[in-house]
């Protein structure tokens, strides 16, 4: 279906778009405390940090939340797109899809963040166009390797 892969591609992109930005906003808020606690006993950030946090989306379109874990300071940007196929000229809504990526903001040990994390480097350019053909150039390749392997019996690929 056309209209699902446009939809997820947008939502790719939006995701991916966002969690960079995000990155960039939070890298500047969290720098100043490298080496030092961040956490609560309970696993919350402190109220100091808190106050300096920018205001994180919320919403059905384009969410943000932080993932709790022990070794990584993270949040994941989550993005919902419609699809919306065409019948004349009407659109009727035919549900959604929902993409999520994740912004390593940096490594922590015991409530402590040690280090900030590279800039995450991802694609907010991707079209459906260019699905489309991957999906095509990886049919074929798998198609030979199919047909190579069938080749192989009953030897399979090694000898034990």
């Amino acid at each position: 279906m056309t209209e699902l892969l446009a939809a997820k591609v947008k939502a790719t992109n939006a995701a991916n778009a966002h969690a960079m930005e995000l990155w960039d906003k939070l890298s500047g808020v969290f720098a100043p405390f490298v080496g030092k606690k961040i956490e609560k006993a309970d696993g919350g950030l402190l109220a100091k940090i808190v106050k300096l946090l920018p205001m994180l989306p919320n919403s059905v379109s384009l969410g943000v939340y932080r993932y709790r874990s022990a070794y990584s300071l993270m949040y994941v940007v989550k993005t919902c797109e419609s699809i919306l196929p065409q019948i004349g000229n009407l659109h009727e809504d035919y549900g959604c899809t929902y993409y999520e990526a994740s912004c390593y903001v940096g490594e922590m040990r015991d409530g402590v963040l040690l280090k900030l994390c590279d800039r995450p480097t991802l694609r907010a350019d991707y079209t459906a166009k260019e699905v489309t053909a991957n999906r095509a150039a990886y049919a074929a390749a798998k198609k030979i390797a199919d047909d190579a392997q069938g080749k192989l019996h009953p030897f399979g690929e090694y000898d034990r």
